[in-house]
């Protein structure tokens, strides 16, 4: 009986990790673009800045 248990909270435990990992994946790419972005606009104004 524990072993069958033990057999289904494993089996848990990889469908948790997986959903988990790919909703992290999600949104670290989400923070990696909006970084990005972040970051080109303020290079851009510091480079309009620079200009004048």
């Amino acid at each position: 009986m524990g072993k069958v248990l033990w057999q289904i909270l494993a089996l848990l435990w990889k469908v948790v990790r997986l959903v988990l990992w790919r909703w992290l994946k999600a949104r670290l790419a989400k923070l990696v673009v909006i970084t990005a972005a972040l970051v080109g606009v303020i290079l851009l104004v510091v480079a309009v800045l620079g200009r004048l």
